[in-house]
């Protein structure tokens, strides 16, 4: 072996196929001759060989004798069922959704509780400003003219 399998992308296929007992005889005596200067080869390899001497140790429990017959009466049984109560019965995990939902509620707490600025009021280009000051003036100066008998000038 040139190169080492964890730098070329392909040690888990190696490591698996080194623990299955499925490599040829050159690639095991490459394999094994590369572990002996690489570190994190063989604690791959021995963890693999961890996994495949505690599933050669594993003996599963007997099937019972009608296994089939139960299984097949179950999926019949969950066929017959409405499409909506299969679907509340389903195992949803929410694991995905939760990151979702958390941004989400972050995002509506933020517009809700943001304080909206008031937006300015657009000027006025029709009509000019006017103080207090000018308009009283102008009130006082009708008062006087109408005093002094004279028409106002939008009469005229």
């Amino acid at each position: 072996m040139e190169r080492c399998p964890l730098e070329n992308g392909n040690a888990a296929e190696l490591v698996l196929a080194y623990g299955a007992r499925t490599l040829d005889a050159d690639q095991q005596v490459a394999f094994e001759r590369h572990m002996l200067s690489c570190a994190g080869c063989r604690e791959l390899a021995a963890a693999q060989q961890a996994v495949w001497s505690a599933l050669d140790s594993w003996t599963p429990e007997p099937i019972s004798s009608n296994f089939d017959e139960k299984l097949y009466q179950r999926i019949l049984l969950e066929e017959q069922r409405p499409w909506w109560q299969r679907l509340l019965r389903a195992d949803w995990s929410l694991r995905p959704a939760m990151p979702v939902a958390a941004a989400c509620g972050v995002l509506i707490a933020a517009f809700l509780l943001r304080s909206p600025e008031p937006a300015p009021a657009p000027p006025s280009s029709s009509q000019p400003k006017l103080r207090i000051e000018q308009v009283e003036r102008a009130l006082d100066d009708i008062d006087m003219l109408k005093q002094l008998g004279v028409e106002s000038p939008s009469r005229i």
